[in-house]
């Protein structure tokens, strides 16, 4: 207990950190180079593994001879399918519907070969170098199979990657709300138009890594691994090796960005597991961006119908979508998620009561398809504003006015769409106030009245200007829960244990804001721990925009719960009642007597079992563990506005201003969302006009290098300028809502409307989302030239 000269009044509590632009407390040690990454891990007896991937984008495997690489005095052991048949079940598909045809990757090929780069063999070698050379040993004989790679020819049944099943149509997703049928039927006009999302990669900085050992004494297997979700990935290895979930513990270290690509359980994370069991040695993968770029995830492509009725006022009464996605050769982790996210979410603000969609995933001989930043939204978005664009250019409408009109107001929050999305449940948009966002951006990027004649006098002037706008609503905050534990030392320094895995994302800043706010401690007084499953015992990991708003919450009401035991733990020590006490700057005041305080160290001190008894029923130690449960899905709500300039000579394409008005409800570190929207928007910006991953007839991959692949650098991104909006959630004690996939989410529809603006005097139609390079930006203008 420590006693104080009397103050003159009341003690006054400390500066609030949560809302303030606090530096990220994570970036001094990874700016200087001291991070801990997958590669950077080198244990004793460390050997290297490899794996035998398929030149072929289909084919039957009628034999494989590993005899020439056993032989070589390098390698320890080769697994082929028929030795691991027995051991390793199928990878697992977490969003599949009850009705999903099971279309399940192996960890290595069972018999068949579905697409470039699919694992056939593996090895073990006692140098990196040697498990590569070695693979050119492996004699494998393949009978092709015909290949499908375009989305109609597949749907068609052109070429059947699993026969048995006679489709590839594995799942189809229905969404209905109000009677469509009637709609229409009462329409004034009805505007139907096709849509293609092309298809791209995450590209994280790191590429994927595991290194697996099994503990000689425990018997324990630990596997380190590049993983957005370590605690999932204990689950999924527990699964697929039939090993108990007490005898795996998973480790993710520093994490090089994920994207999306790391929320995936890999076939390297059974087979290096499978290795280190037999070999007793630790086994260490890392990926190469080759491998990377035909081998780990890909993303958003998809194909739109869609059908919307109006009247002649411009309100929008009903839409009538049809999609299709190309899932690739096999479900992954999280297969089914982007249909069922663009198909859930494709009307975005708009009120359109009347909604009906077919979302059809599609198997193709192509590297599956999974999650990536906005897993869905970024192309229910670009539909549904092209759409807007479109009925306000042929009604004479002004492109804002017509988006206000047919835009859910405050009033009508919450608002139940009538749709669900997989794993996360009903779309019941909470708050937000999107009309604001809309006026905001729109003022801020100048689309106003002025804005025809400036774009007028820019094109006599041989400038051809265009802006487009955005307006999302985005599902973020998705359960089941996360978990945090909170605890305080003798020294009054806290620690905190979350469930949430960062790759990027600043939650030892943020978390540390919210725990430093409900303790009322200094910042630099907590430790964020994380990553581990042996050392936090309950998790989900990070993705779905989730962090903030649900672990942050976790951590936060945890530490409410220590400051509530402290409290109590005062109470007892100073032999009062604890509506006497008070709670000012990390430590416990009596009323009326500030001179009397107990410190935060003094109580965690006190509540040990070296010390007095404690109440009856409280546990000893100053730390409590919270699992917080979500309510319900967080909709955060943003409009993007882009204004660029076109070279009708070059192609060349020039983004001169970018705007993103973000509501993402209570907001804990302003510079941290920014953060998060700039890397969106620069995600967006790549794919629309630079990025694609495209394949040949015959299912081969083009692009291999990053010669090949060209991503946005820091002199192709624009000056991106924020707003922020704050519409607090009910469903957690903060408001908090996510802020990690807006920015990716509005940019190509901002950017796509912005070209279609810019060239609409040529009569063009932009009905793709790229990527519009110099070459395909060209094609537009003499072509409508000559119609």
């Amino acid at each position: 207990m420590t006693v104080t000269e009397p103050t003159a009044g009341p003690v006054a509590a400390r500066p609030k950190y949560v809302g303030g632009a606090v530096k990220r407390r994570e970036d001094p040690r990874l700016l200087l180079g001291r991070g801990r990454f997958v590669a950077d891990i080198n244990l004793s007896g460390t050997v290297h593994m490899g794996v035998l991937r398929s030149p072929h984008a289909h084919a039957r495997i009628v034999s494989v001879d590993t005899s020439r690489a056993l032989a070589d005095p390098r390698v320890l052991a080769v697994l082929t399918w028929d030795d691991i048949k027995d051991d390793a079940g199928p990878l697992p598909c977490i969003d599949r519907y009850t009705d999903s045809l099971p279309v399940l990757q192996t960890a290595l090929a069972d018999g068949v070969v579905r697409y470039v780069g699919e694992p056939v063999v593996a090895l073990v070698a006692s140098t990196e170098y040697g498990a590569e050379d070695a693979l050119s040993l492996v004699d494998v004989t393949y009978e092709p199979l015909p290949v499908v790679v375009d989305l109609d020819d597949a749907v068609a049944g052109t070429a059947l990657l699993y026969p048995e099943h006679g489709t590839n149509v594995m799942t189809t997703i229905s969404q209905d709300a109000g009677d469509v049928e009637a709609a229409f039927a009462a329409a004034d006009r009805v505007y139907e138009e096709t849509f293609t999302i092309h298809r791209y990669v995450p590209m994280p900085m790191e590429t994927r890594g595991v290194v697996a050992e099994v503990d000689p004494i425990t018997e324990r297997l630990t596997l380190t691994t590049s993983t957005q979700f370590p605690h999932l990935v204990r689950g999924f290895l527990s699964g697929v090796l039939g090993m108990p979930e007490s005898r795996i513990r998973v480790v993710a270290p520093d994490v090089g960005g994920g994207f999306g690509a790391k929320c995936e359980f890999c076939c390297e994370e059974v087979l290096a597991p499978l290795f280190a069991l037999r070999l007793r040695r630790p086994v260490k993968w890392i990926e190469d961006r080759r491998v990377s770029m035909v081998a780990s995830s890909h993303a958003r492509e998809q194909k739109h119908i869609v059908r919307v009725a109006v009247q002649h006022d411009g309100t929008v009464t009903a839409v009538d979508a049809q999609s299709w996605t190309s899932n690739g050769a096999a479900y992954c982790t999280l297969a089914t998620t982007p249909a069922s996210i663009s198909s859930a979410m494709l009307r975005g603000p708009y009120r359109i009561p009347h909604y009906r969609a077919r979302a059809h995933c599609v198997v193709t001989n192509k590297t599956p398809l999974a999650v990536y930043r906005g897993a869905g939204h970024p192309q229910a978005v670009l539909v549904m504003e092209r759409m807007m664009d479109t009925i306000a250019t042929d009604l004479g409408r002004d492109r804002v006015e017509l988006r206000l009109q047919n835009m859910l107001t405050p009033a009508e929050l919450p608002s139940d769409r009538g749709t669900a999305i997989v794993l996360a449940g009903p779309v019941v948009y909470d708050t937000g106030d999107y009309g604001a966002c809309l006026t905001r951006a729109a003022e801020m990027i100048g689309l106003t009245p002025d804005w025809p004649a400036e774009q007028a006098a820019a094109r006599a002037e041989g400038r051809y200007l265009g802006i487009g706008i955005a307006s999302l609503v985005e599902e973020t905050s998705i359960g089941p829960y996360e978990s945090a534990v909170v605890r305080v030392d003798g020294a009054g320094k806290v620690t905190v244990l979350t469930g949430s895995s960062p790759h990027g994302q600043g939650h030892v800043t943020t978390f540390s804001q919210l725990v430093a706010d409900e303790l009322e401690v200094d910042i630099d007084d907590i430790t964020i721990l994380y990553g581990d499953t042996d050392v936090v015992a309950d998790g989900v990991g990070t993705f779905a925009s989730r962090s903030a708003a649900i672990g942050g919450a976790a951590a936060r009401k945890a530490a409410g719960a220590v400051k509530d035991k402290a409290l109590a733990v005062a109470a007892h020590v100073l032999e009062i009642d604890v509506a006497d006490l008070e709670w000012r700057n990390g430590a416990a005041y009596v009323r009326g007597v500030p001179a009397t305080t107990m410190s935060l160290g003094e109580l965690a001190s006190a509540a040990t079992a070296w010390n007095a008894p404690l109440p009856g029923g409280m546990e000893f130690n100053l730390e409590a563990t919270y699992q917080h449960q979500a309510g319900g899905i967080a909709f955060s709500d943003a409009t993007h506005a882009a204004k660029l300039a076109v070279d009708v000579e070059t192609g060349e394409v020039e983004v001169l201003d970018y705007v993103v008005v973000h509501d993402c409800g209570t907001v804990i570190n302003p510079t941290i969302v920014e953060g998060q929207v700039h890397g969106g928007v620069a995600q967006g910006l790549g794919g629309t006009f630079m990025e694609e991953l495209a394949y040949s007839a015959d299912g081969q991959p083009l692009p291999l290098t990053l010669q090949d692949y060209i991503l946005p650098t820091v002199g192709d991104m624009p000056w991106i300028r924020t707003d922020h909006m704050e519409s607090p959630t009910p469903l957690n004690p903060y408001g908090m809502k996510g802020a990690g996939e807006g920015g990716a989410t509005g940019a190509p529809g901002a950017l796509v409307g912005a070209l279609q603006d810019a060239l609409a005097v040529f009569g063009v139609n932009l009905t793709s989302d790229g990527p519009w390079t110099p070459d395909k930006v060209l094609a537009l203008v003499p072509l409508a030239e000559d119609g």
